[in-house]
């Protein structure tokens, strides 16, 4: 499992009940919220808990950090634990890290691959009025990590701390986003060129072979690609920072624009001039065509974008220029109004007061239109984009997804309740029962009163599907497997899924004998019990 705090960008964004709003929305999602508890406060009704913490928050005046710590509990995909067993863990990581006795709220999530817990604590302590950081958090919530994961026979994770702080960075953007990052490619293809240059002008000439630049810009110096991506160069490499590259090649020198230099770059083969272009990570799915049709998409989405922008600032300026000469008509016949001068300087007031509320007016309507513009237009990133065109029925934007999964690789056996067929389409999907596609494929469709996990070979059930609609998940897994079926998880599971299948007569088989033998015998049975009602209904006539 993965323990992680959230730091809050800006002290200014801390919000509690914000936080625990966005954690309580099921955004439109049948299988986002599980369980939601309460801990040490007096009522567990939500809005009066959020209004005790924010109270309790408020009673403290020095502390001027984020009064909220936001903590993550989240598990190996296709682990699920039973909510007694999610208490205990919580209980657990909350009493290391010295808020056993602080206000706090978790939600189950389970809108994802992963099984994860979001814990939004209040740092402010309910009697003492004081605030508590815990100090080396990391090491703490790795060594709790550890025993969790033996104690409850869990996937173990290496919960070593990273000390390459820009190995992490480049995995977090290239995970987020499935497209790799200039950070990255900087590091793989010519970080080991850069280190050896032993003079600026060298330097530039290495960067420009590679189709960059470097440039000072406020206080350090950045790398700027063709494209226009700019990265920090101490973001790359510490040794690449302003201060330990004037160390090592003297007074930072522009780039001379000599025939020498120019010379020297065309005769550089055309193997060895990479440049970067952002393209999907993925290697064993060509993906060419999909990202040249996203690059397009995009690139005619900007010009509407600015297409739009443009004719809601001629709406704007027109109606501005509108409401002026209104203004200038209402001040000429003013002029020739035969009154007193505080009678005009009134008159002149009243036009001055309307003429600006109508400004503000149509200012408003402008920043309200650009905001929705801009919402409603936003750029898509690669993954994004991809899980649009897996929900509206892409089975290549759908495969691409899968590729990304580290599922295949997972050693032992599959774990959770699950359903699956002899044989399966990986990539087929029903787009009427979509309700969401994550950013590894795995696809929640919607049976009935209740969602099931689809990754592409199996699909999940989560335990209080069981007893309200599993005749539904089971006839879905019929639609898309055929009636011959595979059941794995615990055995209550395995027993609720036959029963379902006789008592609604559902025409399936199962691949597992015992099973199978199971089901043969609950329908004699049924078939039993029918004909003694039948035959004691005939004797009562």
């Amino acid at each position: 499992m993965i323990a992680k705090i959230i730091p809050i960008k800006s002290i200014r964004k801390s919000n509690f009940s914000a936080l625990v709003k966005y954690l309580t929305d099921p955004r439109g999602k049948t299988e986002r919220i599980g369980q939601v508890s309460v801990k040490n406060c007096y009522t567990d009704e939500l809005i009066s808990v959020l209004l005790e913490i924010q109270n309790t928050q408020e009673m403290n005046k020095r502390a001027k950090s984020d009064k909220t710590c936001h903590l993550v509990l989240s598990f190996p995909e296709g682990e699920r634990l039973s909510n007694d067993q999610l208490n205990e863990i919580e209980e657990r990581f909350c009493e290391a890290l010295g808020f056993h006795e602080h206000q706090r709220i978790s939600v189950v999530h389970d809108d994802t691959d992963n099984l994860h817990i979001h814990i939004a604590i209040n740092k402010i302590h309910p009697r003492k009025l004081t605030i508590h950081n815990p100090y080396y958090d990391y090491k703490k919530v790795a060594t709790l990590c550890e025993q969790i994961e033996q104690e409850y026979g869990l996937t173990q994770v290496n919960h070593e701390t990273r000390i390459d702080k820009t190995e992490r960075i480049i995995q977090d953007i290239e995970a987020k986003a499935g497209v790799e990052s200039l950070l990255g490619w900087i590091k793989r293809e010519c970080l080991d060129d850069i280190k050896r240059v032993n003079a600026w002008q060298d330097l530039h000439l290495v960067l420009q072979n590679h189709g960059l630049e470097i440039r000072e810009r406020g206080n350090g110096l950045v790398f700027v690609s063709n494209n226009g991506v700019a990265v920090k160069a101490s973001s790359v490499d510490r040794s690449l920072s302003k201060p330990n590259l004037i160390k090592r090649l003297g007074a930072f020198e522009s780039a001379l624009d000599t025939p020498q230099n120019n010379t020297q770059s065309a005769k550089t083969p055309r193997s060895k001039a990479k440049h970067y272009q952002p393209k999907p990570l993925q290697n064993n799915v060509d993906t060419s065509g999909l990202h040249e049709r996203y690059q397009q998409q995009q690139a005619n989405a900007a010009l509407l974008r600015k297409e739009q922008w443009l004719k809601l600032r001629e709406q704007r300026d027109l109606l501005i220029e509108r409401a002026k000469q209104e203004a200038r008509s209402k001040r000429r016949i003013i002029k020739h109004v035969q009154t007193g001068p505080l009678g005009k300087k009134a008159l002149y007031a009243t036009i001055s007061l309307q003429f600006k509320t109508t400004l503000d007016e149509v200012k408003r309507e402008y920043h309200e239109a650009y905001a929705q513009l801009k919402a409603d237009s936003r750029r898509m990133a690669w993954l994004d984009w991809l899980t649009v065109e897996a929900r509206n029925g892409n089975t290549e934007a759908l495969a691409v997804l899968r590729a990304r999964s580290k599922r295949g690789d997972r050693s032992g056996a599959v774990m959770g309740d699950h359903l699956a067929g002899i044989e399966y389409d990986n990539n087929q999907s029903r787009t009427d029962k979509i309700e969401s596609i994550t950013k590894d494929g795995t696809v929640f469709y919607k049976t009935g009163t209740s969602a099931v996990r689809d990754d592409g070979k199996r699909l999940f059930v989560t335990k209080h599907n069981v007893d309200d609609s599993l005749a539904d998940v089971l006839q879905f897994a019929i639609d898309k497997y055929g009636n011959h079926l595979s059941v794995n998880g615990s055995d209550d599971f395995r027993k609720s899924v036959v029963q379902a299948a006789v008592q609604n007569r559902i025409h399936v088989t199962f691949d597992d004998p015992e099973l199978e033998l199971h089901r043969r015998q609950l329908s004699r049975q049924i078939v039993f019990q029918k004909r003694s009602k039948t035959s004691m209904c005939r004797r009562s006539l």
